[in-house]
């Protein structure tokens, strides 16, 4: 698409073509919607749905029981596992007890080990992240357990409660429109969901490094920055997508005012950073909330070099096969076809600054970028349609 082709860098449509185009797009249905609407509907079918046992704890050695556990790893032998009541908010203790013995006769020996377990919807036990199950644990039999990659964006559909969706949704509602204005549905849907993926991957980093610290350092050492939790701690929410698309928007429109608690007027640019600052000095505090900030950060770091390089997520839905379009199949034009150009997401920034403020708001360096597009827009058109150095064979 060329300067003359954006609906907003010109007075007056061509041929009534532009216009016709532009009521075909506000009439389509804006995925950030959709995506709103997935997520409440995945909550309520979560809040909805019978609970099941999940995992909640690594397996903790009884005090005494260290070298039976290790011969019984070694040896692989068969265990019987004895479950308590869970507590009011639904936790309980899953028992380890050697042997393949009888309910009866297992509750009167000895556990070994014992674990943590939640009742939780089956949607939820397998879809949200934890580091054991989407890259590797050990039962207590030794059994080699993960590798559940889906988890990486399942777990930002899955909500804790009613404020956790509430919060997430209005993010998108108030910046999504601006990447998806700008990038189009497919570009902001994968916007989102690599901001998802790489806050789930900062999150399992930060967590498996910390495990390794307090294996090589013992309990009771620390490093800021690292997470320290369990490996079964679940990560669940939004928040990583949503906070990639905030850094997109604020990448776009740096000088965008919003209203921060609906009061506080600020730039954009500026609500980005605070929001990046809180996240980092949460995660060297570790803060109650370590983990998702973690998950915030590498989400808004997603979102902000993905919307510096749109083109790179083109390709993302495309899981079977080259992409097609209303002409037919989509193909890479061959190296060197094209004349390079400004980046988009550059001249689309300077583009909105002269819908906001005019042209005269534009800076030598603005003014000089928005004269190379232009010209290499004409170039290549000439070269595609045989008008230049090219033609057609």
């Amino acid at each position: 698409m060329g300067l003359a082709d954006r609906d907003y860098a010109r007075e007056t449509p061509t041929n009534g073509r532009p216009a016709k185009r532009a009521a075909r797009v506000s009439h389509r249905f804006p995925a950030y919607v959709i995506l709103i609407m997935v997520c409440a509907a995945i909550f309520v079918i979560d809040m909805m749905l019978p609970k099941v046992e999940v995992q909640a704890s690594d397996w903790q050695v009884m005090q005494g029981k260290e070298q039976a556990f290790q011969d019984l790893r070694a040896a692989k032998a068969p265990v019987t596992l004895m479950r308590d009541r869970p507590n009011p908010v639904g936790v309980g203790y899953v028992y380890v007890v050697p042997g393949n013995l009888p309910p009866q006769v297992a509750m009167s020996v000895d556990p070994i080990a014992r674990a943590e377990y939640m009742l939780v919807s089956p949607l939820r036990a397998y879809l949200q992240f934890t580091t054991a199950k989407a890259l590797w644990s050990i039962d207590p039999t030794d059994g080699m357990q993960g590798g559940e990659f889906w988890r990486f964006i399942g777990y930002g559909f899955l909500h804790v409660g009613l404020s956790h969706l509430v919060l997430n949704m209005l993010g998108l509602w108030f910046f999504a429109p601006i990447v998806e204005d700008r990038f189009g549905r497919s570009r902001f849907l994968a916007i989102f969901l690599v901001s998802t993926i790489a806050g789930a991957c900062l999150y399992l980093v930060l967590n498996a490094m910390g495990i390794a610290w307090l294996k090589m350092h013992g309990p009771g050492s620390t490093l800021a920055g690292l997470l320290f939790n369990d490996p079964y701690t679940p990560l669940i929410g939004a928040s990583g997508g949503v906070y990639g698309i905030i850094l997109a928007a604020a990448w776009l429109r740096p000088d965008a005012e919003v209203l921060l608690f609906f009061v506080i007027p600020m730039r954009l640019r500026t609500l980005a950073i605070a929001l990046i600052a809180l996240s980092v000095l949460s995660l060297l505090q570790q803060g109650n909330n370590a983990g998702g900030e973690a998950a915030h950060l590498g989400g808004a770091i997603a979102g902000w070099w993905v919307a510096q390089r749109p083109h790179l997520v083109d390709g993302f839905f495309d899981f079977f096969g080259k992409r097609q379009t209303s002409s037919g199949t989509y193909q890479r034009p061959a190296k060197g076809s094209l004349r390079s150009a400004p980046a988009t997401a550059e001249v689309d920034r300077i583009l909105d600054k002269v819908r906001d403020k005019g042209l005269g708001s534009l800076t030598d360096k603005e003014r000089a970028t928005l004269r190379a597009a232009s010209d290499a827009e004409e170039r290549n058109s000439r070269d595609r349609n045989g008008n230049g150095h090219g033609g057609r064979s």
